[in-house]
């Protein structure tokens, strides 16, 4: 959206008394990259204030920003122009809300799910931005600040957008889907991901299920009908729509796919058919495909003209790219997970890597800490001790405090490691590794897995 400051005085609902209307490039939350023209909201965090850096951006020719009406005292620069309100995080939320508020003819869409939602976001923006203004938020920006962040940018001649809506606790879904207002709203999945700030796996789909809180009777709802918690769904968003799709492998979807041959697979869209072949080992492929051909459905567009896209989309860095690497005279495959890690994507993660083995092919699993599990932390990574002996690997390499309780559990004539950090796992695998190896790395985040897959990858 274009920003100008009699717009955002309108936007927060105060009154305009000033001469100067300055235009704004756009808003920004971070002092390290504003620029000319840009309009700066300073954000109050746990470890940090926005409000140090207000002095300091004016160097950089910023002229407008806002400032909590408890945080003038930190202010002492009189050239720029300062909109005083109660809450600077409240206030992007609310200049989030005008925005998409503005763009009356927006197809909105929001996804949201226990995994597998970035790339989701990721594939169905690249497939959309062939016909029409397709606008994606960047990277991870899913929270109750990159959201809104994402929306007051949004360029003004978009006509989908698709945002990506994240949780770690109760109440963020809700509060994001007030601001995006979506015509369509996906659960992908429901698994045990943050289930350490949540009760039980009930509170998650209930949680999840706050997507469809803000749909209106011509908005619709994608419900994965294979998971247990479909007739939970389907009935909160049944409160405001009967625009209900239904989407999985079982015969009561609306929509569903089946295999045909090997990488062939039918996908069958509220009655309307379409063949396509799948040409990469990605194992989320078919659901992610079924949910997109359903808003191409939707959205009113052919399927054939999009047919070479979707069935040449690839997984994205971090989340099962496939890579060759060579080390000295050792070449092998790495399969790099490690944007994230929780129950159901380390399972798919291992199933997935094991699936593509070749007969000439070992499998190598590098697995570190699943985090926000809470009082059920033991249990679940226990529980990952039975997809690691479904696959047999020559190799398994445990990092963390959690994890130590597959390795101390496997079977005796399994080769198995545990380090409590990542720093020595690179040395360990170089000196394991042989010809042709599949090496699959995840963990969460801040167990800094994806170091390793750096070194690995440096030439």
């Amino acid at each position: 959206m274009s920003w100008n400051l009699k717009e955002i005085y309108k936007a927060l609902d105060k009154k305009f008394k000033h001469k100067e209307n300055i235009e704004f490039r756009k808003i920004s939350i971070d002092s390290r990259k504003m620029g000319i023209n840009d309009f700066f909201i300073p954000i109050v965090g746990e470890s940090y204030d926005g409000h140090d850096f207000i002095t300091h951006i004016s160097d950089f020719g910023v002229k407008a920003c806002l400032v909590e009406n408890k945080k003038k005292f930190k202010v002492k620069n009189s050239s720029i122009h300062k909109i005083f309100v109660r809450n600077t995080l409240e206030s992007l939320q609310q200049l989030a809300a005008y925005a998409r508020k503005k763009n009356k003819n927006l197809q909105m869409i929001c996804i949201t799910g226990s995994s597998g939602k970035t790339s989701l976001k990721e594939w169905v923006g690249k497939v959309l931005k062939e016909r029409v203004n397709t606008y994606i938020n960047p990277g991870n920006y899913n929270n109750e600040i990159g959201m809104p962040l994402s929306l007051v940018n949004m360029p003004t001649n978009t006509e989908v957008c698709i945002l990506e809506l994240g949780m770690n606790r109760k109440g963020e879904i809700k509060k994001l889907t007030k601001i995006a207002s979506p015509s369509i709203s996906i659960i992908t999945n429901i698994g045990l991901a943050h289930i350490g700030n949540f009760n039980e796996p009930k509170d998650i789909a209930k949680e999840k299920a706050s997507i469809y809180e803000y749909l209106n009777k011509k908005s619709f709802a994608l419900i994965p009908n294979d998971s247990p918690y479909s007739e939970l769904l389907i009935k909160k968003a049944s409160i405001k729509t009967q625009n209900i799709i239904s989407f999985g492998v079982k015969e009561t979807s609306n929509s569903s796919f089946s295999k045909i041959k090997e990488n062939k697979f039918i996908f069958s869209i509220l009655g309307k058919k379409i063949s396509l072949e799948k040409k990469n080992y990605f194992k989320h492929w078919e659901e992610n495909t079924l949910i997109i051909l359903i808003i191409l459905n939707i959205l009113k567009f052919n399927f054939v003209d999009f047919k070479k896209t979707i069935e040449n989309l690839k997984p994205l860095d971090g989340r099962g790219k496939k890579i060759k690497i060579t080390k000295g005279k050792k070449n092998f495959f790495l399969i790099d997970e490690t944007y994230n890690s929780s129950p159901h994507t380390l399972e798919y993660a291992i199933l997935n890597a094991n699936r593509i083995l070749k007969s000439n092919q070992k499998l190598v699993l590098v697995i570190g800490d699943m985090l926000e599990l809470g009082n059920f932390s033991k249990q679940l990574h226990l529980k990952i001790l039975e997809t690691v002996k479904k696959v047999s690997p020559k190799l398994l390499i445990t990092i963390g405090s959690f994890s130590k309780i597959i390795t101390d559990n496997v079977k005796p004539n399994l080769k198995a490691y545990h380090f409590k950090t990542y720093h020595k796992v690179y040395e360990r695998l170089i000196e394991e590794i042989d010809d042709s190896d599949i090496v699959m790395i995840k963990g969460s985040n801040s167990i800094n897995l994806s170091k390793v897959c750096e070194k690995l990858k440096e030439k």
